[in-house]
């Protein structure tokens, strides 16, 4: 059984400024991580198109910035209208991690 792929999927418009930190974080955290981007999927829903709401819709999206973490269709984690902390979606990356990048102590 191969390893399944995250889904990151950050709702929002271009002018928002916490949609575009949101979006930084999440690129910024994957980098550090050295996580492949086989393994994770980090896509950016525009609100103000037919299809971003469709999809926004989908995640009863009201408010931006809005993230989903999903693996495989099931919800890992959800952050509605707010800037996800570091700290409360890292959990969901630790088996992609490389050994290389963890510290030994």
């Amino acid at each position: 059984m191969g390893e399944q792929q995250i889904d990151i999927k950050v709702f929002g418009k271009p002018g928002c400024e916490y949609c575009k930190t949101t979006m930084k974080k999440f690129e910024t955290f994957l980098d550090r991580w050295e996580i492949e981007d086989s393994k994770v999927a980090l896509s950016f829903f525009d609100m103000e198109t037919v299809d971003g709401l469709a999809e926004g819709a989908f995640y009863s999206v009201t408010k931006i910035p809005a993230t989903v973490i999903e693996k495989q269709g099931e919800q890992l984690g959800f952050w509605h209208g707010q800037v996800p902390i570091s700290k409360d979606f890292e959990k969901f990356f630790e088996e992609l991690r490389p050994v290389s990048a963890v510290e030994i102590n």
